[in-house]
């Protein structure tokens, strides 16, 4: 018998979902006529034990022999109990799938399958659940190794390193209980999703100090809050400021707002533009690694306080002040091909842009006014 199941905030999925719970007769009718996806598949066990079966029963009927007729019936009956065990051990079953919040290519994520016994009196055993995903080559079945006691669950964890940067699905395949006897294996639908964006690899790169650039960096100033570093002077408070760095002593005194001025907040910023014109990246290995570059270098810019914006050419302008700014940047990059412009190219704000062309041997160059500045 199922326990009564509350409203959760959890997306859950299996028999044991409030909604999806029948009559007996309904459930009896569909072992006869499966919904879509329900399917039962003997294992090796099982095909040896109908293989017995029909030896046996040959024989039985040559000889007329009752103790082969017994033995045969035994048979059968083994494989109707496994058969029907097996699918009740799913009928109070219940599972969700939980994914890593981010994946980057060559780093560890992980997908977890979360299973939940619903019954009140009796365990869950031996159930295992298929997962897929197009960001890795393997397909993985998760399997559960103890008893589950009713009302209680259990995380069954797959850890994995995707290898292509893409927008993807990791998908539960399907449920399977072999319980009791393993001589039949009872599928279920997994029917559980999650859509995951892979960011492109973290990659090293080499970044130059170019006399002639530096005094060309003239970019906008910084009011990111949190911002620090020596204090160098107030100024008038401006819209966007953040509170933290408002001099209350001299506003009170003043009688307007006062904020203080950072030596980091002079610091010039930079915007990094990505150009996906197929006539620049001819083959798929430098345009991965222009993607790889361009991530990587606006990573390290953000947590230098030098990034401004990111622009994709052919689409819109992204103002990076936090971190979920960066991270939406890094999902436009997961999902990017190369291709020729629809909207053409845009200038991006300020005269300090980094942008990405190739580089002969197979590099990627970073230039900020046609001046190099780094290479991958």
């Amino acid at each position: 018998m199922a326990a009564p199941v509350a409203e959760e905030r959890f997306d859950w999925k299996g028999p044991a979902v409030a909604n999806r719970r029948g009559s007996l007769l309904r459930k009896l009718i569909e072992q006869v006529v499966p919904p879509k996806g329900h399917k039962v598949i003997p294992t090796g066990s099982g095909m040896l034990l109908i293989f017995i079966g029909l030896t046996i029963g040959l024989a039985a009927y040559n000889t007329v022999n009752n103790i082969l007729f017994a033995a045969l019936a035994l048979l059968i009956a083994a494989l109707i109990i496994s058969g029907v065990v097996c699918w009740g051990n799913l009928l109070c079953a219940r599972w969700r799938l939980e994914t890593s919040s981010t994946f980057r290519v060559g780093e560890e994520g992980q997908a977890k399958v979360v299973l939940e016994n619903a019954r009140q009196r009796f365990p869950l055993f031996c159930v295992s659940f298929g997962l897929t995903t197009e960001a890795t080559d393997e397909k993985r079945r998760l399997y559960m190794k103890q008893r589950l006691d009713p009302g209680e669950e259990t995380t069954l964890v797959w850890r994995f390193k995707p290898v292509r940067r893409m927008k993807t699905k990791i998908v539960i395949e399907n449920a399977v209980s072999s319980f009791p006897f393993g001589f039949l294996s009872k599928f279920l639908p997994g029917e559980c999703e999650s859509e995951v964006r892979v960011w492109p690899r973290r990659i090293s790169y080499t970044r130059y100090r170019n006399p002639e650039v530096s005094g060309l960096l003239q970019g906008k100033s910084s009011k990111k809050q949190g911002i620090s570093g020596e204090l160098i002077g107030l100024r008038h408070y401006e819209k966007g400021d953040a509170q933290r760095s408002i001099h209350w002593k001299v506003s009170a005194k003043q009688g307007r707002l006062i904020v203080k001025q950072n030596a980091t907040e002079t610091q010039s910023l930079l915007d990094i533009v990505v150009d996906p014109a197929s006539f620049l990246w001819k083959d798929e290995e430098s345009f991965e690694k222009m993607c790889s570059f361009a991530s990587s270098l606006a990573e390290d810019l953000f947590l230098e306080g030098k990034l401004d914006s990111c622009l994709i050419v052919g689409g819109p302008s992204l103002r990076i002040q936090r971190v979920a700014d960066l991270e939406g940047f890094f999902d436009a990059l997961s999902e990017l091909q190369p291709g020729e412009l629809e909207h053409g190219y845009k200038e991006s704000g300020g005269i300090n842009r980094i942008c990405f062309q190739p580089i002969k041997g197979g590099s990627v160059g970073a230039y900020v006014n046609e001046i190099q500045i780094g290479q991958a």
